[in-house]
C-alpha cells in the first residue's frame, strides 16, 4: 500500500496530500477578499507555488485546476491575465 504524506495539516484538513506520486491540493483562497481579483489570484497562486514546492513539485506538473469566481463575466479576464503570466 502506498504511503500517504500530509502537508500543512491541522485537525480538519491538509493543505496538500501526496499519495502514489500524485500531489492533491486543498482548495486555496486569498488572504484578503477585499482586494481586486488580480491580487486575489496572485495570493492564491503564491500559496499553490508554496505547497507544490513543499511537496517537491511545481506548476509545470499540474494535471488539472478548478477555479471558482464570484462573477465570471466581470472577473474572468482579470484572473486569466494573472494565470497566463504565472
Amino acid at each position: 500500500m502506498s504511503k500517504i504524506q500530509r502537508l500543512q495539516s491541522n485537525a480538519r484538513m491538509s493543505g496538500a496530500v501526496i499519495h502514489g506520486g500524485v500531489v492533491y491540493l486543498a482548495g486555496q483562497v486569498p488572504n484578503d477578499l477585499s482586494l481586486p481579483v488580480k491580487e486575489q489570484t496572485q495570493q492564491v497562486l503564491a500559496k499553490i507555488d508554496g505547497l507544490l514546492a513543499e511537496a517537491g513539485s511545481n506548476k509545470g506538473q499540474l494535471l488539472s485546476a478548478q477555479i471558482w469566481l464570484k462573477d465570471i463575466d466581470r472577473d474572468f479576464a482579470s484572473m486569466n491575465e494573472i494565470w497566463d503570466a504565472w
